[in-house]
């Protein structure tokens, strides 16, 4: 392996009391030659004693511990100036607490391979300068991006009445399922909602201001758009491999407009 990819390569840490899980985030990390799985811990004290150590550059962080809340743990560590938190459970109610502390991000258990994808791309994706990690956000959002910028959460219902609170710059895009008659969300995750049916195109673009119509069956967070190419739009990097996204004639000025703006 030559200088560079060593440098690209990360260093990881797992703080989970939890074995099963453990196992599990640890097999899918192995996997992969461009993070390192430098040790795990199963509680608070002992991951303080290896972040002193290994100096990760990411954290996977479980909530819930025998001694104290993880999210609690954050928010009074002193950790090396370079590394990122990304908050590993099952308990997604406290990612609003989470995104006020601006944390890296949230891997919600169980979690997909493509999941944890994004999350390491991401964290790849960081500016470096002399071979170190600089302490600055991505240029495409990430979790706690807009929150930190002033934005508002917002709800979402899903075809099944749950609610959903979400940052916007979590979303992506909305495509209306024709065959439903039905419209879904598609987030940074790759995730994807399917929106309740009295959810409408003016519903979807009053969710924020960054959201632009392209098409009759596509709205697109602006700020995810790389190239306007013809008819189709690219996203930024590393979505840009999602190609159904289209641009009509009715909605291509306004969308030139905003994409122009930004």
């Amino acid at each position: 392996m030559n200088e560079n990819n060593q440098l690209k390569k990360k260093k990881a840490l797992i703080i989970d009391d939890d074995l099963p899980s453990i196992r599990l985030l640890a097999e899918e990390l192995n996997k992969r030659d461009d993070i390192e799985l430098c040790a795990t811990a199963e509680s608070l004290l002992e991951g303080e004693r290896l972040i002193a150590q290994h100096k990760p550059d990411v954290i996977f962080l479980d909530m819930k511990f025998p001694e104290g809340n993880g999210l609690a743990w954050y928010e009074e560590a002193e950790l090396p100036e370079n590394t990122r938190v990304v908050f590993h459970t099952c308990y997604q109610r406290y990612i609003h607490d989470a995104l006020s502390l601006k944390v890296f991000d949230f891997l919600l258990k169980p979690f997909e391979a493509s999941e944890l994808d994004v999350v390491i791309k991401r964290l790849q994706s960081l500016p470096t300068e002399n071979g170190c990690q600089k302490a600055q956000s991505l240029s495409v959002p990430n979790l706690h991006s807009a929150t930190a910028h002033g934005s508002r959460l917002i709800s979402i219902t899903s075809v099944t009445n749950s609610k959903v609170i979400v940052n916007p710059s979590e979303i992506v895009y909305f495509r209306y399922i024709t065959e439903r008659k039905i419209w879904e969300c598609v987030f940074f995750s790759l995730k994807r909602i399917i929106l309740k049916r009295q959810t409408t195109a003016e519903t979807i673009l009053g969710y924020g201001p960054d959201f632009v119509r392209t098409h009759k069956h596509f709205i697109v967070n602006v700020r995810y758009i790389g190239i306007i190419n013809g008819n189709d739009c690219i996203l930024l990097p590393p979505l840009d491999n999602i190609d159904e996204i289209k641009i009509s004639k009715t909605f291509r000025r306004e969308l030139m407009d905003r994409f122009y703006d930004i």
